[in-house]
């Protein structure tokens, strides 16, 4: 497992755990996602508000 921060716009920011992190994939599959809303981890945000997603620790 690994840690991930989301940051948002408001510069609020949220630690969750997701399986394995790989930028690219997880930047496709966010943008790819037809809802605005998108689950990473454990956590549920608005794509649009997203500012930066960032590995803590694995």
């Amino acid at each position: 497992m690994d840690t991930i921060k989301v940051i948002l716009q408001n510069n609020k920011e949220f630690e969750t755990q997701v399986e394995s992190y790989d930028a690219l994939e997880l930047t496709k599959s966010i943008s790819d996602s037809e809802s605005v809303i998108v689950q990473i981890g454990d956590i549920i945000v608005n794509k649009h508000h997203i500012e930066c997603i960032h590995k803590v620790s694995n």
